[in-house]
């Protein structure tokens, strides 16, 4: 009697979910960049070239910086490498075209800021939004990317041209002899270790599925002797 009550506040739980995470995410986005930012200005002239540079005299009054101030710093929940990524974040974050940017999770923003050329930075970042691209593919094709291995036939167009997966190497036929061989010494193994077991406890139905088990073997056995005459 009370079920369409219970659905319209379970419908209602979730909408709080869901803005919840939306406030979340648009929130969490803007306290990282505005981190980023602050560091970059602070500690670096605004120069992203200077913040990517391997001269560490130019990192020295950020080093300075977290040294005398690591307690508080660490009261924050913040560390020296969530500082590099917000400012890494905040240099890609204003490479991207402005209304591209705010559509691209965090996570995502992070993983594209790897690649160092902006071009190729925007085209991922725009075939990433275009095609929903998961977290765990923008990072495959940041990897490609970072390996030289993500090209464009057609700029005009959102997606990227990635590589065609590697395919598999032919079976060669003298290894499969021997695994056919070390498989024959894992079944009398499992015999061995069978022959341990107390096959009066074993239930009705485990018996059932241990003999199934071992007529399917025996019947590729056949087909696989069948198939050497």
């Amino acid at each position: 009697m009370h079920e369409p009550q219970t659905m319209m506040v379970q419908s209602e739980y979730q909408d709080v979910v869901q803005t919840l995470q939306a406030l979340t995410a648009q929130h969490e986005r803007t306290y990282r960049l505005k981190v980023g930012e602050l560091i970059l200005d602070r500690f670096f002239a605004g120069d992203p070239g200077r913040f990517g540079s391997r001269d560490r005299t130019k990192d020295q009054k950020f080093a300075d910086f977290l040294a005398t101030h690591a307690a508080e710093v660490a009261a924050l929940d913040l560390s020296e490498h969530t500082l590099r990524r917000c400012v890494r974040v905040k240099i890609c974050y204003d490479s991207l075209p402005a209304g591209l940017r705010d559509q691209l999770a965090w996570s995502a923003t992070l993983a594209i800021s790897a690649i160092p050329e902006v071009n190729l930075r925007a085209r991922i970042a725009t075939a990433a939004v275009a095609e929903q691209w998961p977290l765990g593919k923008v990072r495959d094709v940041v990897a490609q990317a970072l390996d030289n291995r993500v090209w464009d036939a057609d700029p005009s167009t959102p997606g990227l041209q990635l590589p065609e997966p590697k395919p598999e190497p032919p079976l060669q036929p003298g290894r499969l002899v021997t695994r056919t061989e070390k498989w024959v010494e894992e079944i009398r193994a499992w015999h061995q270790e069978f022959a341990q077991v107390d096959a009066a406890k074993l239930s009705q139905p485990q018996v059932a599925r241990m003999r199934a088990a071992v007529v399917a073997v025996r019947a590729e056995l056949q087909r696989l002797e069948k198939a050497l005459e």
